[in-house]
């Protein structure tokens, strides 16, 4: 069985303090946006790991490998499983490929073992794997809240579209958030941008703009774009992305900034908001739940 691994950006990331566990509490709006990784698993007699990604290892390491063992785990199974990931997302961008990877994989194998668990203990398990995990479990437009596992669902208009700009250097998420624990008190806060969704910031900019001096540079242009609603880093990073009207303003704005800064930048158009249909697992969810798992 196959599914598509959605990426997410972050419209707003608020830092609000650390927490007692040693995480921070943030406030972040998150939207799945239409760039895919796909993963595929079939029953086996040995566990097995089978990325298109050399350097991806099929250990303790990789978030999907961790979620097949939470979920065998959590359903009292000793199942083996061969794992194909086919990764489209770019890795340390911000865009939450290694976790939707991890959601992706939970809900395979809950389809795959015959729907033991519910949405609501899918994203229990979510949230032992990762902050931003259980928010791909549904996949939709949420405001998340804590580590980022409380969510609430928010609506935002499915017309728009996104252009992603990355260059070749990723940007660690632990790295951003040690860095942004040494700031000082009065430099812990995003640059805001007022939108007619409301104002905007990402709290992890001040912490990484100092040492990648080039996002800072590709968010200030993309800023002073026509096409551009409005600019910001997603998650800690590499990734600066634009919002723009429709899908030819996005072409438009990548082949500018292409003429500008050259070919050594990764980029793409995609939707913003794209549903997550296989994400419900409730008793009294559509027939298309599973629209987007290959069987």
């Amino acid at each position: 069985m196959k599914i598509l691994s959605a990426a997410k950006i972050n419209l707003t990331l608020e830092i609000l303090g650390r927490r007692p566990d040693g995480f921070h509490e943030v406030a972040t709006w998150m939207l799945p946006i239409g760039l895919y990784d796909s993963v595929e698993i079939e029953l086996a007699s040995q566990s097995s790991f089978y990325p298109n990604l050399p350097e991806l290892k099929g250990d303790r390491s990789n978030l999907i490998i961790q979620a097949a063992q939470v979920f065998n785990q959590a359903a009292s199974l000793d199942t083996q499983y061969a794992i194909h990931l086919e990764k489209k997302i770019p890795v340390g961008a911000g865009l939450g490929g290694g976790s939707s990877n991890a959601a992706a994989t939970l809900r395979l194998l809950n389809d795959l073992h015959g729907c033991p668990f519910d949405t609501r203990r899918l994203e229990e398990l979510a949230a032992i794997l990762g902050s931003d995990v259980a928010f791909f479990i549904g996949g939709r437009s949420a405001w998340c809240t804590g580590r980022g596992e409380q969510i609430e669902p928010r609506a935002f208009p499915d017309a728009l579209w996104v252009s992603l700009f990355k260059p070749r250097f990723a940007v660690s998420t632990a790295g951003a958030y040690s860095a942004y624990t040494r700031l000082a008190a009065g430099c812990k806060r995003g640059q805001e941008i007022e939108t007619a969704w409301g104002t905007f910031r990402n709290d992890l900019e001040p912490a990484v703009f100092p040492k990648y001096l080039f996002l800072r540079l590709v968010k200030d242009w993309l800023n002073q774009q026509p096409e551009s609603l409005f600019a910001l880093m997603s998650g800690s990073g590499a990734t600066i992305f634009a919002i723009v009207r429709s899908q030819s303003e996005g072409e438009t704005l990548q082949g500018r900034f292409r003429d500008e800064f050259g070919e050594q930048t990764w980029s793409t158009v995609c939707e913003m908001n794209v549903k997550n249909r296989s994400g419900r697992f409730g008793e009294n969810e559509n027939d298309d739940a599973d629209e987007d798992v290959e069987r």
